[in-house]
């Protein structure tokens, strides 16, 4: 790898935050974006490289001895990934017919020359764009098309969570429909989001103590609180309705997303929760088909019998359609913000419509909705959504990217006087609700 100082001489890196109210971009190298994709980027990339080698026998009984061949183009061609992103490579448009390489190829022809590289576009469609392009290696091998090259540290992930699964469960299985309650939970999903590979770039983070004491405990820790709002949103209308949740983590983070799911037909605040996974692999841990279905799986199937109720519940839940996973959606996996949804999927955005709630999960969700833009910290909310509003809206978010709106006056100076990396560890959240 190139110097720091030579490489930001090469590429007109500014030496310096980014400022306000620009784009989010590698090209200032005092931001996340910069450290993302000199370090965080190239990790995961070299992990996923790794783990092909490491596991080519596992994968060679899984696929047959034809695959080697794949392993061996992967391998060699997510590598080359990797170096494309450490020499501030372009973003090349993908080869392949499937409907979102369109989407991709268009978005990507639009891009301003002097802003189609992995340094100089905004972080938002880069970091994107490096996750479709691994997709891409995969689908294009004979035999491996159909791998999720992040699964085993999903597994992993909800294997490590079980002991703090089994207190979420033991404490929710009689409680009450009342605004305290519901309070507890979706601040116990909020908190879930800690559990993201992507921010650690694949390693491990399990679950610890008790999550409700947690919940009170990080009080302090929660910078915007909208649940009142968002609990009048559900509590108001007919119970007849439909809630979404665009999803974000598997692991510990989709079993907190089920816990309020369940909680919101159990207590007749809607009639179906309809669940969005990825169409890919995603941000290393994000929630795709196969990973509900195991997860749900792997609890019915859990010796504790508790726990063992809970995924044979859920899996009915899932049979009625009281849970229901939405067709797969390419958006959620484009460089598009959410603002542009109508321009670009008017059908979701119909969908979405037909919702009495939207619950958006996770940091990836939040850069979205509000574009990876250094809006001012006091910003509205409403404001930075520039005009997405299909249906009442709330968005569960620990903060681990340097992006926010909504705080009070001199909130963020506060929070950058105490620690200068406030907004990049996911040690503070917000809950922050849109009406319709």
């Amino acid at each position: 790898m190139a110097s720091d100082t030579d490489f930001d001489a090469k590429n007109g890196i500014v030496d310096g935050p980014t400022p306000p109210h620009t784009e989010l971009a590698a090209l200032y190298k005092q931001s996340f974006a910069y450290y993302t994709f000199r370090v965080r980027l190239p990790s995961t990339l070299a992990t996923i490289a790794d783990s092909l080698v490491k596991d080519k026998d596992v994968l060679l009984a899984t696929y047959g001895a034809a695959a080697e061949a794949d392993i061996e183009q992967t391998t060699k061609e997510v590598r080359q990934l990797r170096d494309d992103i450490l020499s501030n490579g372009p973003l090349l448009p993908f080869g392949e017919n499937d409907s979102d390489s369109k989407v991709w190829n268009a978005f990507l022809e639009q891009l301003p020359k002097e802003k189609s590289t992995y340094f100089s576009t905004c972080w938002l469609y880069a970091e994107c764009y490096m996750y479709r392009k691994i997709s891409s290696i995969f689908r294009a091998t004979a035999h491996m098309a159909g791998y999720d090259y992040f699964s085993q540290q999903k597994q992993t992930a909800t294997k490590l969570s079980v002991d703090a699964m089994l207190a979420v469960a033991k404490a929710t299985r009689h409680n009450e429909r009342n605004s305290d309650t519901f309070r507890q939970l979706i601040k116990l999903n909020l908190w879930g989001n800690r559990c993201d590979l992507s921010i650690t770039s694949g390693k491990q983070v399990k679950p610890t103590g008790n999550a409700f004491d947690q919940v009170t405990d990080l009080e302090e820790k929660l910078l915007i609180d909208g649940t009142a709002e968002v609990w009048k949103a559900l509590d108001g209308a007919s119970g007849e309705g439909i809630v979404d949740i665009i999803f974000d983590n598997a692991g510990y983070e989709l079993y907190t997303d089920l816990i309020l799911a369940e909680y919101i037909i159990d207590k007749g605040l809607a009639a179906k929760v309809r669940l969005n996974p990825k169409a890919i692999p995603w941000f290393i841990s994000d929630v795709m088909e196969h990973d509900y279905h195991w997860t749900l799986q792997f609890l019915a199937d859990h010796p504790d019998p508790v726990l063992s109720e809970v995924g044979k519940k859920w899996q009915r839940l899932t049979t009625e359609g009281k849970f229901e996973l939405s067709p797969l959606e390419h958006f959620w996996t484009s460089p598009y913000e959410f603002y542009r949804m109508p321009e670009v999927n008017q059908p979701l955005y119909d969908r979405l419509k037909e919702a009495q709630l939207v619950i958006f999960k996770g940091d990836l969700n939040y850069r979205k909705l509000l574009g990876d833009f250094s809006w001012d910290s006091t910003e509205s909310f409403e404001t930075c959504l520039r005009g997405f509003r299909p249906s009442n809206l709330c968005t569960l978010r620990t903060i681990k990217a340097d992006l926010i709106c909504g705080l009070g006056a001199g909130v963020a100076d506060q929070l950058f006087a105490k620690d200068k990396e406030w907004m990049l560890t996911g040690e503070y959240g917000v809950i922050q609700f849109a009406s319709k």
